[in-house]
């Protein structure tokens, strides 16, 4: 009599339907409304030339005076809060993924920078912010302008 050797993949499609099973008890089934976490964390690029670094800060949607940006040594942190749009009546959402509330993000710069010289923009929901790179360590608060 012969045996055959187990197929470790036969099972896999039990697996993946009993893992898809889980997954819609914690979120709820397809189009059940998903709602955001208590503190956004907008995504961010850094990246740094020979003079200066530049921070990127996707932000659509928040006021430029509700953006908060300090430089404390190499540590950068930008907090602000994203206000829902008055005016509007009562809504019952099915689904939220624009978020609103308080935000905040604090990144470790990749040098020492020299926050005198900062300079902050911000244009169509991107944050630029640029640090000129420096040896000494300075504190300030960086302001924003509208481009």
């Amino acid at each position: 009599m012969s045996r055959r050797a187990a197929d470790p993949f036969a099972d896999f499609e039990r697996i993946r339907e009993r893992m898809e099973q889980a997954w819609r008890h914690v979120i709820g089934p397809p189009g059940s409304p998903r709602f955001c976490v208590s503190v956004i964390e907008p995504p961010v690029d850094v990246y740094e030339t020979d003079a200066e670094v530049f921070v990127i800060l996707e932000i659509a949607g928040i006021a430029d005076e509700d953006v908060d940006i300090e430089v404390e040594g190499r540590t950068m942190i930008i907090r602000g809060e994203r206000r829902p749009v008055s005016g509007r009546p009562q809504r019952l959402y099915s689904q939220m993924e624009v978020c609103h509330g308080p935000f905040e993000r604090e990144l470790l710069l990749p040098c020492e920078v020299n926050p005198e010289e900062a300079r902050a923009s911000y244009k169509a929901g991107m944050l630029e912010i640029v640090l000129p790179k420096a040896g000494r360590t300075m504190n300030r608060q960086v302001r924003i302008t509208a481009r």
